[in-house]
């Protein structure tokens, strides 16, 4: 008995955004919370630059760029899972 493996192209649009938006969304905040622990913003200017940036800013813009690298990570894995899925549908076929 084969097993079947799900075809990617009968994967809603929206499921896909919401298997890579929801997990790298979770995982920022976790990231942000920890380097913010370690890190304050005031001491992340390079070269002792006069840059005017309220901490709130800073936690925001972390947190964007955390969810960023999030969505990057998740997108490259959903990537790589579909198209593994699309190389044993051509083999089953």
């Amino acid at each position: 008995m084969a097993s079947v493996s799900p075809l990617p192209e009968k994967i809603p649009g929206i499921q896909k955004a919401i298997a890579v938006l929801w997990p790298s969304f979770a995982t920022a905040i976790v990231a942000t919370g920890l380097f913010f622990s370690a890190f304050h913003p005031g001491d992340l200017v390079p070269f002792d630059l006069d840059i005017d940036v309220s901490p709130l800013a800073a936690y925001s813009i972390g947190f964007f760029l955390f969810w960023l690298l999030g969505i990057l990570s998740s997108y490259g894995t959903m990537y790589f899972i579909i198209s593994n899925c699309q190389v044993l549908n051509k083999q089953q076929d």
